[in-house]
């Protein structure tokens, strides 16, 4: 199993000063990871507050000194790979090799009728999807790439200066179903799962998360690569409640790691419920609790 993380997750929905603030604080609190979303507009509050992710990300690699920082995820729906590519490269250098990369086709709820794009239908997106990340992979290994797929192409395009790190940022795969856990399989460096919006109950997340995580290592498995090299990341989306309790906290974390779980993407206090206890709970965890797996 890899080395456990654990991540805050952040949309860019709040004025500058106070993403700063927020920024620093997970910094100082010692998260291994800072994600913002990539979305143009806010994926679960309609007119709401939403600055450029991929901007928001280079503010993100000045404004931090420690944490590692990425987009969850770059989208399918928005972006060209070889100008996802050059970003990923150019916040790699701004924050002196601390880039993290996570690819997904991207929520249908997060604008793409908003950025003037015709919807396609899923078998369709998940072959492009694949073409998507195995351009990325190349882009972000080689100074030159010429590639011609079915669904995307370029020709010499160059990735000068390549990342700091080598041979190429780490790649996360969001991933549900067979097809898109295969790619993630073939390709990633990490897997990301959240659940899903008919998703009712705790039992179901764990159960759901569980059998998709029996997946993707048969899938590793049948690729010759070892599982255990995989990062599995889990978005902690609702109907889980990190904040509820310390001791929900790390029940919480018990029951995922026993099934494979080494990343947990944790959203900010009452990102979706105004409870009081949320915000204490966080200092909590993040200053007694997490140090403990360390």
């Amino acid at each position: 199993m890899a080395e456990l993380r654990f991540c805050v997750y952040q949309y860019q929905h709040l004025p500058f000063p106070s993403l700063y603030e927020r920024w620093a604080h997970a910094e100082r609190l010692g998260f291994d990871v800072l994600w913002n979303v990539d979305t143009v507009v806010e994926p679960d509050r309609p007119k709401t507050t939403l600055f450029d992710g991929p901007t928001t990300l280079a503010a993100m690699a000045l404004k931090t000194s420690t944490i590692r920082i990425g987009t969850l995820v770059t989208s399918l729906f928005f972006r060209s790979p070889v100008l996802a590519a050059r970003a990923a490269v150019a916040v790699d250098h701004l924050s002196s090799g601390r880039v993290e990369v996570a690819l997904g086709v991207g929520d249908p709820t997060a604008g793409p009728a908003a950025a003037g794009l015709e919807p396609e239908a899923p078998t369709v997106q998940v072959s492009r999807f694949r073409e998507f990340v195995e351009l990325m992979d190349r882009l972000l290994r080689e100074d030159v790439t010429t590639y011609r797929g079915r669904y995307f192409w370029c020709e010499d395009a160059e990735t000068i200066p390549g990342p700091i790190q080598r041979p190429r940022p780490p790649i996360t795969v969001a991933a549900n179903g067979p097809r898109m856990l295969r790619i993630a399989a073939e390709f990633g460096d990490g897997w990301s799962s959240w659940g899903g919006y008919d998703i009712d109950s705790e039992d179901r997340f764990f159960a759901v998360t569980r059998d998709r995580s029996a997946t993707f290592d048969d899938l590793c498995s049948s690729l010759g690569r070892d599982r255990t090299s995989i990062r599995h990341s889990l978005v902690c989306f609702p109907p889980l409640t990190p904040w509820e309790s310390a001791d929900y906290f790390e029940d919480m974390v018990g029951r995922y790691r026993a099934i494979g779980i080494d990343e947990f993407v944790l959203y900010w206090p009452r990102s979706w419920r105004q409870a009081s206890q949320e915000d204490s709970v966080f200092e909590i965890v993040a200053l007694d609790v997490i140090p403990k797996y360390r």
